[in-house]
């Protein structure tokens, strides 16, 4: 009776280890596959790091470069410029022929 037993619980232990080891090595490839399709993609996200850093550096570089001076509107010269507690205001005429 304990030889039939013991045959028997080989007889299903046998092929139930057969399956996960057999699984075990599928999900290893598909693991491996993963990893390496992983890999690939970390080394363009780094190569495109850099040359997203390289081109923000050199922006940067180019803005210091060239400083902007703003434009100053120029003023009609019918206009008088006069000053108040050292506030500049301008005197407008009301007709564009006034020197008339």
């Amino acid at each position: 009776m304990k030889r039939f037993l013991l045959l028997t619980a080989l007889a299903i232990l046998m092929p139930l280890t057969l399956l996960a080891l057999g699984a075990k090595t599928e999900s290893n490839e598909n693991v491996e596959a993963e990893l390496k399709s992983l890999k690939s993609q970390v080394a363009s996200l780094e190569k495109r790091i850099t040359t997203l850093e390289t081109q923000m550096l050199a922006d940067r570089t180019l803005k210091y470069l060239q400083p902007t001076i703003p434009q100053m509107p120029q003023t009609p010269k019918e206009w008088q410029k006069r000053q108040f507690n050292g506030i500049p205001y301008y005197v407008i005429p009301l007709q564009q022929n006034s020197k008339k």
